[in-house]
């Protein structure tokens, strides 16, 4: 079983110091307190090992304590335990060339945020994340990429190639137009492309089945990709092709725009609501909470079957459940033996568990 089990923070938020161990017997941590003591901060403060921004979407300006912005010397520290064996993550925000970057350790050696993946996923369900349901595309791809990213490291290389090698297509469209260079990046960017585009759709697949299967008693959401330019993608070569033809053809727009207008942002994503039979864009806000849990609870089974570990963090989630929604949950989230971490203003609200819960009350 993934756990935390001593945290260290020193400027952080609203955390100047701040120690705590967690009881190992206990997988269900319940953070409880008034609004504003720093419940959401705290699980902030371990999601930054997770990806470049945290819970909240904060860049690196935004973690400092009130007041102390220019006394660079934040530091977290946790302790974790998976498969048992014990792992010290560490990560420290240092100045470099009058920029700030985040420096992360594991065990005193150097890790990159991909490979914190090889040990541990954070995996956090937050009131923040409401508007993935509803402000567009952007947001539900960047949402469902994360999930594919936690398990398939693959798909991150290919993200992080596709990248380079798109940015490297735009400067040379800028300056030299070398069309043999440009032949060979878009041949090196067609090929991320359709990576991208089928571990997506793999992907979802995988994930609509696991609602399917395991979550009935949840809001049953399915998963679809669709793109304007293609049908299917059966034949590599002929969809790499078909790529690289469409990456030539928008070379002059691209150039005026700056900006690759055949993308892995031209793929279009829904989640369709199998109960109302339409896009959860037309939903109610309760049903889009529920299908964003549904989705979650799904990319957290993926991750069990497939052996990875992952915490989950669950905050202010349960705030607007009845006592026997939040038992469906907690009995669901209980099969992943894994350490889930709740927030919530009233200690009352998480009566279900009071007996299998450690609590910390922040004041």
């Amino acid at each position: 079983m993934a756990r935390i089990e001593k945290i260290q923070i020193r400027n952080f938020k609203s955390y100047k110091k701040y120690n705590l161990s967690i009881n190992h017997q206990f997988k269900h941590i319940i953070i409880y307190g008034k609004n504003g003591v720093g419940k959401t901060n705290l699980l902030d403060s371990f999601a930054f090992f997770s990806n470049t921004k945290g819970l909240r979407g904060n860049g690196l300006d935004d973690i400092f304590p009130i007041n102390e912005s220019n006394a660079v010397n934040t530091k977290v520290k946790i302790e974790l335990s998976a498969k048992n064996i014990f792992y010290n993550f560490i990560y420290e925000i240092v100045r470099e060339d009058s920029k700030l970057k985040k420096k992360i350790l594991l065990d005193n050696n150097n890790i990159s945020l991909l490979g914190i993946k090889k040990f541990i996923n954070f995996i956090w369900l937050t009131p923040h994340m409401d508007k993935i349901m509803y402000e567009g595309q952007s947001l539900k791809r960047n949402f469902i990429d994360k999930m594919i990213s936690q398990s398939d490291q693959y798909f991150s290389k290919s993200i992080l190639a596709y990248k380079k090698n798109s940015a490297e297509r735009l400067r040379v469209l800028k300056s030299s137009k070398d069309e043999k260079w440009l032949h060979i990046l878009e041949r090196k960017v067609a090929e991320n492309i359709y990576d991208i585009f089928t571990l997506r759709r793999k992907y979802a697949e995988e994930l609509n089945n696991t609602i399917d299967i395991k979550l009935k008693k949840f809001r049953e959401i399915k998963i679809e990709f669709s793109n304007n330019l293609f049908t299917d993608l059966t034949d590599k070569n002929d969809s790499i092709n078909l790529f690289v033809n469409e990456l030539k053809n928008k070379r002059q727009l691209d150039e005026i725009t700056k900006r690759m207008n055949f993308s892995i942002n031209s793929d279009r994503i829904i989640f369709f609501d199998q109960e109302n039979k339409t896009s959860t864009d037309y939903c109610s806000t309760g049903e889009q909470k529920s299908s964003l849990l549904t989705m979650i609870l799904a990319n957290c089974w993926k991750l069990k079957d497939n052996d990875k570990e992952f915490i989950l963090l669950l905050d202010e989630a349960v705030s607007h459940m009845d006592n026997s929604n939040f038992e469906k949950l907690f009995n669901e989230v209980d099969k992943f033996d894994t350490q889930i971490w709740y927030t919530g203003t009233n200690k009352n609200l998480f009566q279900v568990i009071e007996k299998k819960g450690f609590f910390i009350h922040l004041q």
